[in-house]
């Protein structure tokens, strides 16, 4: 279970909520997904490069991060799609495809991440007035809207999420913890020349710092609970509302174009 093999890879191109077997459906609807981040990500970009504020503070918050892996996750997805659409549905000969993988590794992170990266904001960086974007119209973007395109993503798919790839988001909330240690080490500032990144995690404080990491840690394994069980219950609720009399992931190997499934009473 803690590995990456799926006994349906047709599941990571069709969705739970679709009775055929093409793929166009969850094609168009992960490029509207990827759309969306592609430009969340771009304009905050741009804006950051038309303020007076260096371009490099971009890369230093958390916020950043889980866009850049929404954007990625968004992207492998359409990729997979896309696969699929042109060349067929992927075989269960061999293992999975890294491109697979990839997207099921991005997933794992950066749906629980966007659902922190949403609470953490709200609950300690808005009350305490730190201010990661430029104008309030795109701090609501990066700080609300990317939980919604995640939780869209999660909503469409079919493939289900596991406890035990918790290991992904954690391995990618580690990285950035890493990175602010050596950052307050280095000498690193926020804008307006703090020696921190967010207030509530200074390196010069480490006793209190430690406790908002470990309390965002255990948020973090909550919020990995809540998409394993969002990603059961959509299965089950699309379980019980299609009532498929046959089910359209069994035939793994079969051609998804021109196929066509008549419905037994």
């Amino acid at each position: 279970m803690v590995g990456l093999e799926h006994e349906r890879p047709s599941e990571f191109y069709l969705s739970a909520w679709q009775s055929t077997r093409s793929s166009t459906p969850l094609l168009v609807w992960r490029a509207l997904l990827f759309l969306a981040s592609l430009g969340i990500v771009l304009t905050s970009f741009i804006m950051y490069i038309l303020s007076p504020i260096p371009i490099g503070f971009w890369f230093i918050y958390l916020t950043h991060w889980g866009l850049t892996i929404m954007l990625f996750c968004t992207g492998f997805a359409v990729a997979v799609s896309m696969r699929c659409y042109f060349y067929g549905p992927i075989s269960t000969e061999f293992s999975l495809p890294w491109y697979v993988k990839t997207y099921w590794v991005l997933y794992n992170a950066s749906v629980p991440v966007a659902f922190l990266i949403t609470v953490f904001y709200w609950t300690l960086l808005y009350s305490a007035g730190v201010s990661e974007e430029i104008g309030p119209v795109l701090d609501v973007s990066i700080h609300g809207v990317n939980s919604v395109i995640m939780f869209l993503l999660l909503a469409s798919s079919a493939h289900a999420s596991r406890l035990v790839h918790l290991v992904h988001p954690a391995i990618f909330a580690c990285t950035y913890v890493v990175f602010s240690i050596i950052y307050y080490f280095a000498g690193g500032t926020d804008p307006q020349g703090n020696p921190y990144v967010y207030p509530m995690v200074n390196w010069a404080q480490p006793g209190s710092t430690m406790v908002v990491i470990s309390v965002t840690a255990l948020l973090l394994v909550c919020l990995h609970f809540v998409t394993v069980g969002l990603a059961a219950g959509r299965n089950a609720l699309a379980n019980r509302i299609l009532r498929p009399s046959v089910t359209v992931h069994v035939d793994e190997d079969i051609a998804l174009r021109n196929q066509t499934q008549s419905a037994v009473p």
